[in-house]
């Protein structure tokens, strides 16, 4: 009679080990795909053509590559008929890249009017030292400089900033107000006391979860941490900006709360046509959920008609 031998390892013991074997194959798919640059959230220059086709435009992208001396090669992507249109630059949240605004460079209603450029912001897209986040908004705004400087012919630019775009174009209209024709400030983070920081923020910060959190995302996490600091050292400087002014927001927004459309109206004393357009509904997202309200403000500022 043949007695069973009892397995080696009790049954309990075997699920366990299944489930530690699947969880680590995971967490090292995760990890390597990090590594991989995996979540970069930035289209590449080859795939910018056949995007904007989908959309309607026939218009072919320029990529840009322009040095920023002692500091990063700045990635931007533009589209225009012409170069002597007059030229708007769009200026992308955290995270994002230039490909937030793809949309805008397939909008035949404004590339008929205006020359347009989206800029990588320092740490994000193509832009040099991806993942390496840049904290100062004088650097944001210089690395934004030098892309006008480059397009603008001279002429005065219109910027548009979505959430951190927004504070980027305002330190911009400060330390360059001959240079700017006008703002608009979508969805904009721009009161410092309004910047909250839960604990989580500080946690993805350091290791080791810095480690395991993709490159954008980290980077994201990082200037948003100093922004208040940043905004603090703007405080006295907003009647330095002397250009009409559009800040496009949604009551609904929880990530950037309305109430930074009261502060803009109240810090910017010297600010000739300050204008709000207030939307009922639309979150944070209203860069794309609402381009046509925003398009409608690229153009009044463009023509005047306001």
């Amino acid at each position: 009679m043949e007695i069973p031998v009892a397995s080696a390892v009790p049954p309990g013991k075997r699920k366990s080990r299944r489930i530690w074997y699947v969880l680590s194959g995971l967490f090292l798919l995760w990890f390597f795909s990090i590594q991989a640059g995996c979540l970069a959230m930035r289209t590449p220059d080859r795939k910018w053509s056949a995007e904007l086709q989908k959309k309607g435009q026939q218009i072919a992208p320029v990529f840009h590559d322009i040095p920023v001396p002692g500091y990063r090669t700045i990635h931007a992507v533009s589209v225009s008929r012409s170069d002597t249109l007059p030229l708007v630059a769009l200026v992308h949240g955290s995270p994002g890249s230039a490909d937030a605004f793809l949309s805008y460079l397939a909008d035949t209603a404004l590339t008929a009017v205006a020359r347009l450029v989206s800029v990588d912001r320092p740490g994000f897209g193509y832009t040099t030292g991806f993942g390496r986040p840049e904290g100062s908004l004088y650097w944001q705004s210089e690395a934004l400089y030098a892309v006008v400087r480059k397009l603008a012919n001279g002429r005065k630019v219109v910027l548009v900033g979505h959430s951190m775009g927004g504070p980027v174009i305002a330190r911009f209209a400060m330390d360059h107000p001959a240079a700017v024709a006008g703002l608009i400030l979508v969805a904009a983070s721009i009161d410092p006391d309004l910047e909250k920081h839960p604990w989580w923020q500080s946690a993805v910060d350091a290791p080791p979860l810095c480690w395991l959190t993709p490159k954008s995302l980290w980077a994201s996490n990082r200037e948003i941490l100093l922004l208040e600091h940043e905004l603090r050292q703007m405080l006295a400087r907003w009647q330095a900006i002397r250009c009409p002014v559009t800040a496009v927001h949604a009551a609904d927004d929880r990530l950037v709360p309305f109430a930074n459309v009261e502060f803009a109206r109240k810090m910017l004393v010297n600010c000739p046509d300050f204008r709000r357009k207030t939307l009922s509904a639309g979150d944070h997202f209203i860069l794309w959920s609402r381009q046509d309200v925003v398009r409608a403000s690229i153009l009044q500022l463009l023509t005047g008609n306001r």
